[in-house]
């Protein structure tokens, strides 16, 4: 019996359901709204409304019209069972779609008005794809053991609507896709969504039939190897029944039981092949394991090796293979005459060499390490910026290892080598961490003895490890970390020393490395290696010396082999075919007899350097122009400079005021160069009452020195490097702050005899000597307008 679409009728929303035209479904109804649609709907022809919700989770509707779907199922109540909890079981008959117009909610629950839902059917009996659609259905219900009966019942129906409707219910679809099956409009639609879900549905069971063949074959695999390597360990068992047939676990701890590790080691080691028992030899946590166990196997753990301190081997090692050094090899000495005496090498002090490059520092602790007879590794700092590299990674990491210094241990071989930390101050960090902080535990005598790395998990001692470090500049490694360290200071070598270093070790080596026979085939006198050292070569070191000399060496081997006639030395002309024009010049003197000219001196990384001072008086407001590239503390100098002046001109008979009415430049050429520092304070005031009294200074006088405002000379450093680059271009005397007297005992030879030292508490002092009292006549300034 057909619907009467004037009526209103009762309204249940279903939660997880949808009920199709021509079917059956039980449904469990429990909300109270539900249950009076349902009895209102037993006392009124049992015809009931069915519609879907949106929204499963949702208990109590707020917005019928949005929360339910507008597309629902005509049904017809056939049978109520109540249950004791309050709920009722309902059988429930689709009956024909229908669509929604309103909803009202009275007397407790949903009335809604419905308007038919017009289906498109074709005038022949069966669409094309009919027969397709069953078929398909065939196949996928053999698949899922649906019942024969029931896919024969469906090739029977003329009603292939019906026939559809009664598919639905067997495909695994979800709830929104069986409620567009509600929505279809036309037979020929349905039809193709039911191929397509058929097909979609057959291509995901064709993919986990692949996935479980695969998996399957896989675990066979897996057990054949198992299989396999179980026999193989049998087998091998077999073979060493003689010591009682040991697995690999065994083995292993018959070796830790053989290494004099520490009980904590032992402990951690047998707990680790404990859990090692537990697995089988080819899962990766096994491997892992076995890992961590080989570290500690190959640790060389309570292996020393016996240092020698023969005094006299250890100088002789160190003079053999550097030139210089005095002070650094005395510190070392002094080393290791402590090291003598005590016997013991726990809590020795860190030493730091800084020093700029190539002046030897990592080769001065290669001669240590062989001095004393002990295994050198050498750990390079420079760019290392992860926190692990001095720590190492924890195991939960892939690929996790020790850090720099378990690995350093293993390559020693010993427990108590020379550790060379080159570049420390090279160090960088970032997010990875800040390994210049890790680092303080590994240096500090009183930590190291138990230093634990992440990887290793349990301490290590480090203190009889003999830890040198190398750095550039001292400013660069961080406070905490210098506090570690006894820094010895290297100093770059003045002329005299390369000219040893050049022919004692230098030339021997290239001449042996290029296959260029020495004094046969190639000499190189002083003056040609001076000459290399003044004019081609500028630094503290001797690389670039080195590099230069075998550039040499390579032109004179390139004649000898095009068998061009030559005599084995060198003269000035072939070095300059060999090498092109000198790079640079020597530094020269400013030229005598004109004022406001000082000779001053500079020190710089690669030696002291000749600083000319300049001064010009131009009629003006009393400005000061200050040109040369000069830092913010030499600027701060001259100001003072130009105090001390104008406090001091009318002892000369000049009125103080003319510097108002003065424009003051004073000029330091190369332009180019950056020069900053206050050593220049004596020279620019010199400089300035020069120009004042018009009264020229020897340029074979230099000066170097602070000036305070009251005219205290205050010591400066850098003395030797400036001392011997005054020597080399020319000056006669030098004239210094008295602080620094203590610094003149240890010049160069060849400058205490090259050069007079005056020492000066004041500048009034200097200026006694250097400007002699003018006539008691009267000297009136004039001002230029």
């Amino acid at each position: 019996m057909a619907f009467d679409f004037t009526k209103t009728f009762p309204l249940l929303p279903l939660r997880d359901a949808v009920v199709f035209p021509y079917t059956t479904r039980r449904i469990l109804v429990g909300r109270e709204m539900s249950l009076r649609a349902l009895e209102y709907a037993e006392n009124h022809d049992n015809e009931i409304i069915l519609v879907a919700q949106k929204d499963v989770s949702q208990e109590e509707l707020q917005n019928p019209m949005l929360d339910l779907y507008s597309v629902g199922v005509a049904a017809r109540v056939s049978n109520v069972t109540p249950f004791p909890n309050g709920c009722v079981k309902v059988v429930l008959e689709g009956v024909e779609v229908v669509d929604l117009r309103s909803i009202l909610v009275q007397d407790g629950f949903l009335h809604v008005t419905i308007s038919p839902r017009k289906m498109q059917i074709p005038t022949n009996a069966k669409t094309k794809s009919f027969d397709e659609v069953l078929a398909r259905f065939r196949d996928y219900a053999t698949k899922r053991n649906i019942a024969e009966g029931m896919v024969d019942a469906f090739f029977g129906m003329e009603n292939q609507l019906n026939a559809f409707y009664g598919m639905i219910p067997f495909l695994q679809v979800s709830l929104a896709e069986k409620q567009s099956f509600l929505e279809v409009t036309t037979l020929e639609e349905m039809s193709l969504k039911l191929l397509t879900l058929m097909e979609v549905t057959e291509d995901n069971d064709n993919v986990m039939v692949r996935v479980q063949q695969n998996v399957r074959q896989k675990m066979a695999q897996q057990q054949k190897e198992w299989f396999i390597s179980e026999q193989i360990r049998q087998l091998q068992d077999e073979l060493d029944g003689s010591e009682g047939a040991a697995n690999e676990p065994d083995m292993l701890l018959r070796k830790i039981k053989a290494k004099k590790f520490s009980p904590t080691i032992v402990e951690k080691l047998e707990e680790e092949i404990s859990r090692m028992r537990l697995m089988q030899p080819t899962s990766p946590e096994y491997a892992v394991s076995r890992n961590y166990v080989d570290w500690f196997l190959s640790l060389p753990y309570g292996e020393y090796t016996d240092t020698v301190l023969n005094m006299k081997k250890v100088k002789s090692e160190l003079d053999s293979k550097h030139f210089g050094l005095d002070k650094v090899k005395e510190r070392i000495m002094e080393y290791v005459a402590v090291l003598k005496l005590t016997g013991t090498e726990r809590r020795a002090p860190i030493l730091c060499l800084v020093g700029p490059p190539g002046v030897g520092k990592t080769t001065l602790v290669e001669s240590i390490a062989i001095a004393m007879q002990r295994n050198f590794v050498r750990i390079t700092l420079g760019g290392v910026r992860d926190e692990a590299e001095i720590r190492g990674h924890r195991r939960t990491y892939i690929g996790a290892m020790p850090g720099r210094f378990i690995h350093a241990l293993r390559r020693a071989k010993c427990m108590n080598p020379v550790i060379l930390l080159d570049e420390i101050d090279k160090m960088a960090s970032d997010f990875r961490g800040d390994p210049a902080s890790a680092l303080l535990e590994v240096l500090d005598p009183e930590q190291n003895h138990d230093f634990t790395d992440h990887f290793m998990e349990v301490g290590l001692d480090l203190s009889r490890v003999l830890f040198i470090a190398t750095a550039n500049s001292e400013a660069e490694i961080p406070d905490a970390l210098r506090d570690r360290f006894e820094v010895v200071r290297l100093p770059g070598y003045y002329p005299h020393e390369k000219l040893q270093i050049a022919s004692k070790f230098l030339i021997p080596r290239i001449c042996e490395r290029t296959g260029v026979k020495q004094k046969e085939q190639v000499e190189f006198g002083d003056d040609i290696i001076k000459k290399v050292i003044r004019e081609y070569t500028r630094e503290a070191g001797v690389r670039e010396l080195e590099r230069t000399l075998e550039s040499a060496v390579r032109h004179r081997a390139k004649e000898i082999v095009m068998g061009k006639k030559v005599k084995p030395q060198v003269t000035e002309k072939q070095l300059q075919e060999y090498l092109g024009a000198p790079r640079f010049l020597d530094s020269q003197l400013p030229e005598p007899g004109r004022p406001g000219v000082v000779t001053g001196l500079a020190w710089t990384s690669v030696g002291g350097e000749i600083l000319p001072i300049e001064c010009m008086l131009l009629s003006g407001k009393g400005q000061i122009i200050m040109t040369g590239k000069l830092g913010d503390v030499m600027k701060e100098s001259a100001q003072i400079a130009v105090s001390l002046v104008r406090e001091r001109l009318q002892r000369f008979g000049i009125d103080p005021a003319i510097v108002k009415k003065t424009d003051i430049h004073i000029h330091v050429p190369e332009g180019a160069v950056p020069k900053d520092g206050p050593s220049a304070g004596i020279a620019l005031t010199l400089c300035l009452l020069s120009a004042f009294t018009k009264t020229p200074i020897p340029p074979d006088i230099a000066f170097t020195g602070e000036v305070s405002l009251t005219g205290a000379c205050l010591a400066i450093g850098g003395l030797n490097e400036k001392a011997l680059a005054a020597l080399q271009a020319g000056v006669k005397t030098l004239r210094l702050p008295a602080q620094n007297k203590k610094d003149v005992d240890e010049l160069p030879a060849p400058a205490k005899k090259g050069l007079k030292i005056y020492t000066h508490k004041h500048i009034d002092e200097i200026i006694k000597v250097l400007f002699p009292k003018p006539s008691k006549r009267k000297q009136n300034a004039k001002t230029e307008k």
